[in-house]
């Protein structure tokens, strides 16, 4: 019934937060006449009895002919929008009017008069700002007749009077405006503050949107301008500010900042490849590519400073080596490139060995998460300028890739010992960096060997200080020596590698389930853990392969693939009417690199509906180790509705501030905590302390490492909310899962037939 009267006066949810001004009159309009149908039958059939009685036919026929006019009204509401709202005005006037002329009671039929008061507020709701007016200046005839009349008008010298008239006309004004007209209001009021609340919520996605590709643009890592089509600057990112050599390129020219001969065309900006020098200081070199032409025909263009790449082509003029200079040079550092750096090797190495080094920084993936990508390549090319300065002539120093560098020196005849040469070698290496974020002492690991023509090539010896890298640590063993032992392991690892790849792409690593249980068993949840079989039947060690991925950046298309099994599991779940929630483990830096991220955010979107029972696991270790990049990001997906748990509590380096700063609704006490409970008394200490911080903290707790009856009761008694481990189940296969819940439902169906 409830459905009916909401669907009759247009107010279901899909009415209400429609912005159709038609639909609103619509509904506004359906509820004055249908409140005052329901008003004015009351009226009409008491009125209607009274007026039987004494043989008054005309006052039969007015009321009827009014509640007539309503009821049409109503009718062409849904058809004729334009008649109904019409026929509402002439039954308000042209019952103000019956009201003045038709009742001879002055007083009474002062009432008529204030009853025609409304029409501007009805015209107001249903016509526009004109018909308004003209009915607010239409009402100063009968406030004027009130003003100056002290008796009655009777056109037609009969009556309407009834004995019960003094009722009717207090209760219908009673009622059309304490009833009618507020609840027409209200429905106003609801669709404007649903309108506004709507407009808030567009207007905050608006903002963050514009502010997000705001913080793209200005950290690319590309120098980009937008200009308009005449060639105003109307945005320039902090690159281009550097390349310009100005801090307020925007509202200027183009051509204020930059020229060129080397193109006729008048809107240079609008070519590639096109050399400019800055007319501020013409040995400032920049090649500018226009890249795209947006909306409202503004153009991005994209600025290289190629002045170091110039610089050196001067130096080469004469030079063989001339025409391979773009090709064998790295554009960031202007070190020689990978390849480059291999035939120069060979060339100085004919004749003796030398000692080739490996060095990566760490770090530059947070710090470019926190400083912008922009300065992470300020960082490297400032690196690579302090390191060119204070190497020694007979150095050969390149660029491999990423933050990797490699150096090779002739080992010298004076020679004792590999470890001194490149101890001194890497002494040179910069200890601080000025930036424009301030000073930074840089941290690096390093990887080394030897090479030379009676020992291995120089490729040979690069793979060799790759491995030796491998195994360096940046705070405990910074340099580490090849051996070669750890190029066996090295290459048993990606062969391993390589076979995982192979098995992502086609989609064979599977997701099995274990379940997170409430004390008394009954399941609750379930993690998702990785399980892949190799060919020769065995699973490789989820650790391993988790380690491997992450070692070599192959942990976002890992984390992708458990991201979307998980997320197939679940909907596999929905097809059996089963709603458990399935934690899939993440680390940092998978959350980190931009495409998976950008996944979980296009997931939210979506299918905000999935994010009920998906739940995100991040390793105590893995957080801490990024620090605030990271804390941004799972703030951004609590935000957007995740649930989020930190796994392995109690093993890393997260202390209790950082705890409290952490959006997680979760957290999972690690399995070691409960190897001697409840026979140590020290670590069942350490679990009632942990329970009472997150009860404090207003988390939820999962104590992992349940393999006892023993131990399921102890916490039981605790109060342990939820516990996970072998006791209830080892993980197992999906399919395995099904079936247990399938023959669970048959045994209680059973059960209950039973009964």
């Amino acid at each position: 019934m409830l459905s009916r009267i909401k669907q009759l006066l247009l107010l279901t949810e899909t009415d209400l937060n429609s912005s159709s001004v038609t639909l609103l009159q619509q509904s506004v309009l359906r509820i004055i006449l249908s409140s005052g149908l329901l008003l004015v039958l009351g009226i009409v059939l008491h009125s209607s009895w009274q007026a039987y009685q004494i043989n008054a036919w005309y006052i039969i026929t007015i009321t009827s002919a009014f509640y007539i006019a309503l009821l049409l009204a109503l009718y062409y509401s849904s058809r004729l929008l334009s008649v109904s709202k019409t026929l509402l005005l002439v039954i308000i006037f042209g019952a103000g009017l019956c009201m003045l002329f038709f009742i001879d009671n002055f007083e009474l039929s002062k009432l008529g008069l204030l009853f025609v008061y409304t029409a501007p507020l009805i015209a107001l709701l249903f016509f526009n700002a004109r018909v308004t007016l003209a009915v607010m200046l239409l009402n100063f005839i009968p406030y004027l007749f009130l003003l100056y009349s002290t008796a009655p008008i009777n056109l037609f010298n009969f009556s309407i009077t009834l004995p019960a008239t003094p009722i009717y006309l207090h209760s219908l004004l009673f009622l059309f405006f304490n009833l009618c007209i507020p609840l027409a209001v209200m429905r106003v009021f609801s669709t404007l503050k649903r309108n506004a609340l709507t407009l808030g919520q567009q207007n905050q996605l608006i903002s963050q949107s514009n502010q997000l590709y705001q913080d793209i643009f200005n950290q690319r890592s590309k120098a980009s301008l937008l200009l308009t089509a005449n060639g105003d600057i109307v945005k320039a990112n902090n690159k281009a500010r550097q390349v310009l050599r100005s801090i307020t390129a925007e509202q200027r020219h183009i051509t204020d900042l930059l020229h060129t001969t080397a193109s006729t065309q008048a809107a240079f900006w609008q070519g590639h490849d096109i050399e400019c020098m800055l007319i501020a200081d013409p040995n400032i070199h920049v090649l500018l590519n226009h890249m795209c032409t947006i909306e409202q025909q503004h153009h991005l263009v994209q600025l290289d400073d190629i002045t170091p790449l110039k610089q050196l082509h001067q130096k080469l003029a004469n030079n063989h080596q001339k025409e391979d200079l773009w090709r064998n040079y790295d554009d960031l550092t202007n070190l020689p490139n990978p390849s480059f750096f291999l035939q120069l090797v060979k060339q100085h190495s004919a004749d003796s060995g030398g000692l080739m080094v490996i060095i990566r920084l760490c770090h530059i993936k947070a710090f470019n998460q926190q400083h912008g990508y922009h300065t992470g390549d300020e960082l490297l090319a400032a690196f690579a300028s302090q390191l060119k300065a204070a190497l020694p002539e007979d150095v050969i120093a390149a660029r491999l890739r990423g933050v990797k560098f490699a150096l090779w020196r002739p080992l010298s005849g004076g020679s004792t010992s590999l470890t001194t040469e490149a101890s001194r070698l890497v002494s040179m290496l910069p200890q601080q960096l000025a930036l424009s974020v301030g000073a930074i002492n840089p941290v690096f690991e390093a990887g080394i060997s030897i090479s030379g023509r009676q020992h291995a090539s120089a490729e040979q010896t690069l793979e060799q200080c790759e491995s030796a890298l491998e195994q360096a640590d940046a705070y405990n063993c910074p340099l580490s020596f090849f051996q070669p032992d750890t190029l066996q392991q090295r290459n048993a690892e990606l062969q391993l590698l390589s076979e995982f790849k192979t098995a992502l792409q086609h989609n064979t690593p599977e997701l099995w389930l274990q379940p997170k249980v409430k004390p008394d068993g009954v399941i609750e949840s379930f993690e998702a853990l990785l399980r892949w079989q190799q060919s020769d039947g065995s699973y490789a060690a989820p650790e391993k392969v988790v380690a491997l991925a992450e070692q070599y950046g192959l942990i976002a298309q890992l984390s992708s693939h458990v991201l979307n099994k998980a997320i197939a599991i679940i909907k596999r779940f929905h097809q059996h009417k089963l709603h458990y929630a399935i934690a899939i483990n993440l680390t940092g830096s998978d959350l980190l690199a931009a495409p998976f991220y950008n996944e979980l955010v296009h997931i939210a979107t979506h299918q905000p509906a999935l994010l009920q029972q998906l739940t995100l696991e991040l390793t105590e270790n893995s957080i801490a180790k990024h620090q605030q990049p990271l804390f941004d990001k799972l703030h951004a997906l609590k935000r957007l509705g995740y649930t989020l748990a930190l796994d392995d509590f109690g093993t890393g380096q997260a202390s209790l501030s950082m705890l409290n700063k952490l959006p997680v609704d979760t957290v999972k006490l690690d399995r070691s905590f409960l190897l001697n409970v409840p026979g140590d008394p020290r670590q069942t200490q350490l679990v009632q302390s942990v329970m009472l911080m997150t009860k404090a903290l207003k988390l939820r707790l999962v104590i992992e490492g349940v393999e006892t009856e023993v131990q399921q009761r102890f916490l039981s008694s605790l109060g342990a909310e939820q516990l996970q481990g072998y006791w209830f189940s080892k993980p197992k296969p999906v399919a395995y899962w099904l079936v247990h819940f399938s023959q669970q439902k048959t045994e209680e169906s059973a059960a209950e037939n039973a009964t």
